[in-house]
């Protein structure tokens, strides 16, 4: 692939996390959700689209050669995957559980499991 493919994908990258923001911060404050399950498929919805927007920044940032991008996608990533970790503490801490199955969200999403494994950078 070319550079101009994987600049790309960064892009594609940083659009999803601008529309995820949007979902996660709306502008009016809404009502506390006292249905747990509800409360988990939403985490669990941003938990796997995290895990996608870092599988597209870790393949950008293997292959883009230019040393300022690469530092700019180092630091989206880093926010990224700190972002994983503390969608996955709030999970832990709602259902009091280290193992969770998104088999019903992964289902809605049309996605296979094995497209919400989170290996680490290189």
């Amino acid at each position: 692939m070319s550079h101009s493919a994987y600049n790309k994908i960064w892009a594609e990258a940083q659009e999803a996390i601008d529309v995820l923001l949007q979902h996660e911060i709306p502008e009016q404050t809404p009502k506390p959700e006292k249905d747990r399950l509800l409360v988990f498929q939403m985490l669990a919805n941003f938990y796997i689209k995290y895990i996608q927007i870092f599988q597209n920044l870790e393949v950008a940032y293997s292959q883009i050669v230019h040393p300022q991008k690469r530092r700019v996608i180092r630091h989206v990533l880093d926010g990224v995957m700190g972002r994983i970790l503390e969608l996955k503490n709030e999970m832990v801490e709602l259902e009091f559980s280290e193992f969770h199955f998104f088999d019903d969200v992964l289902q809605d999403l049309k996605l296979t499991p094995v497209s919400v494994i989170f290996f680490p950078p290189n």
